[in-house]
C-alpha cells in the first residue's frame, strides 16, 4: 500500500478552482483573506492529487468527522491529512488505512509550542535531541512526528501525553493509535511527518505546480533507508498489558 504525500509552495495569487466545487469555493468568501487562501490552495491541491491519482475531475464532497478531522463524505473513498506551515501546502493521501500529517518552518516555531513540547518530552527525547548537530531541527522534527500521530487520531496539543517517542530506536508507543507507522524528514527549511495506520509500506513524495503539475521527487519504503541523513521512521512497540 503506497501513501502519497505532495507539497505546494504557494504564492498570493488565488488557486486555480476547477477542481472545487462553487458551494465549497462560496463558503469561504467570510474567511479571513489569510484562511481564505490557505483553505483554497490546500483543496485544491487535493483536488489535483484526487484527479492525477484516481481520475475524479472535481474534488468529492468534505465532512467533519466526529472526532474533528476532515474526511470525504464517502467512506469509499481515500483518507487525507492537510498541513500548512509558512507559504508551504501539503497533503498526504492514502486509498487504505488512517493518515496524519504535520509540516513546520523549522526557523519560526513559536516559543509556546515550544514550551508545550518541553513539558512532554521524555529523558530519552532530550537525550537524542542534545546529540543533534542541530537540536532545533531534532526538536522541530520530533514535534512533526508527534502531530503527525496525534492528527491522525484526531488530537490536537490536548494529546500529547498520550504518545511517547523513542527515537534513538525509531519505536513509538501511543495509547490511543496502537499500530502506526511515522516517516519524517526535514530540508533546510520544512520539517515533515507523515503517519499511517496499520502500516505505511511506502510513501511517495511530490511537487506540485500549477504550470507543470506533479513532479515525483522520492520514494520511501519502511525496509529502506533514505539518501537524507536526517530521515527518520517510526514503528509502534507491541501495546503494555
Amino acid at each position: 500500500m503506497a501513501c502519497h504525500f505532495s507539497r505546494w509552495a504557494i504564492s498570493e495569487n488565488e488557486p486555480d478552482t476547477r477542481r472545487l466545487s462553487a458551494d465549497l469555493v462560496s463558503s469561504t468568501l467570510a474567511f479571513s483573506p489569510k484562511r481564505r487562501q490557505r483553505f483554497l490552495h490546500s483543496r485544491a491541491l487535493l483536488g489535483e492529487m484526487m484527479f492525477y491519482l484516481y481520475g475524479m475531475n472535481t474534488l468529492p464532497k468534505i465532512i467533519t468527522a466526529p472526532n474533528g478531522r476532515p474526511c470525504f463524505a464517502e467512506s469509499n473513498l481515500p483518507d487525507f491529512s492537510l498541513a500548512y506551515a509558512g507559504n508551504t501546502i501539503a497533503v498526504v493521501l492514502s486509498s487504505e488505512g488512517k493518515v496524519g500529517l504535520d509540516i513546520e518552518v523549522i526557523r519560526a516555531r513559536s516559543g509556546q509550542i515550544t514550551e508545550k513540547q518541553n513539558q512532554f518530552l521524555t529523558p530519552a527525547e532530550r537525550a537524542w535531541i542534545d546529540a543533534q548537530i542541530d537540536p532545533l531541527e531534532a526538536a522541530t522534527q520530533l514535534w512533526c512526528i508527534r502531530q503527525s500521530v496525534l492528527k491522525l487520531a484526531g488530537l490536537g496539543t490536548n494529546g500529547l501525553d498520550t504518545l511517547r517517542l523513542h527515537p534513538a530506536s525509531g519505536r513509538l508507543r501511543s495509547t490511543i493509535t496502537q499500530d502506526v507507522q511515522v516517516m519524517s524528514d526535514t530540508d533546510n527549511l520544512i520539517a515533515w511527518g507523515c503517519a499511517h495506520t496499520p502500516t505505511l509500506a511506502r510513501l511517495v513524495l511530490w511537487n506540485y505546480h500549477p504550470e507543470q503539475g506533479f513532479t515525483r521527487t522520492q520514494d520511501l519504503s519502511i525496509q529502506q533507508q533514505s539518501s537524507s541523513n536526517r530521515y527518520m521512521k517510526f514503528t509502534s512497540l507491541p501495546p503494555t498489558k
